[in-house]
């Protein structure tokens, strides 16, 4: 994965569903060719494959399993992933958390099939008990679970929570992302004083009501 790195969670947003959902990865596009940072979109798992099959590079998945093809029902093979031109994916994201045991085996399992994944921990506490379990993904994204949707960004109103995820990717050379609460271009640039590697945005871009503006401004700030 290429750092910086911005990513927009389109959740199971309506304005960001089915067709609606096509803008903002043409969106993303366009601002990655603009400003150079890496720019992905994680679509609802229903709207993933539809688009896969035209931007894939620009794609990441909300979610993953722990099963092989066979016998398994409901659940997200990462091998089906990887088939369909999508090596990426979030994990454990505070509206989908996942056991740690589970998260160590997908890592695992990630990093010996050149599977990428952005891990979420909510608070410093689980990112130690991950790191702790020798679960080393590509990146961290710290986002504590209250400002997710609140429009206070967690780079101006935990910094301190930021800049201690950042030192602790730095002992283990973890990239480490921050999200929630994100919504303008000085909530990034804040980010980018206390050392992200990235951004994980959602109702920022989403709800925007001009999200390619938006988009790119906040990529411009990521890059400088």
């Amino acid at each position: 994965m290429k750092f910086p790195v911005f990513i927009v969670n389109a959740k199971n947003y309506r304005e960001s569903s089915g067709e609606r959902l096509r803008r903002f990865i043409e969106y993303a596009i366009l601002t990655e060719a603009d400003t150079g940072v890496k720019m992905y979109i994680a679509p609802s798992v229903i709207d993933l494959y539809y688009y896969s099959r035209e931007f894939s590079s620009s794609l990441i998945s909300q979610y993953v399993d722990v099963v092989e093809y066979g016998s398994s029902t409901g659940h997200i093979p990462l091998k089906r992933l990887i088939e369909i031109g999508v090596n990426r994916s979030l994990l454990n994201h505070s509206e989908y958390k996942v056991p740690h045991n589970k998260i160590k085996e997908l890592a695992s399992q990630g990093s010996k099939l050149n599977f990428d994944f952005v891990v979420c921990v909510d608070s410093i506490n689980e990112m130690v008990n991950l790191l702790k379990s020798e679960v080393y993904p590509t990146a961290y994204a710290i986002e504590p679970p209250e400002l997710i949707g609140s429009g206070k960004s967690v780079s101006k109103y935990k910094p301190e929570t930021v800049v201690k995820a950042v030192k602790l990717g730095e002992e283990y050379d973890i990239p480490v992302l921050c999200g929630a609460g994100i919504v303008n271009e000085e909530d990034v640039k804040k980010a980018v004083e206390l050392g992200v590697a990235g951004i994980l945005v959602s109702s920022g871009i989403i709800k925007s009501k001009d999200p390619l503006s938006t988009m790119l401004k906040m990529a411009s700030a990521l890059k400088k």
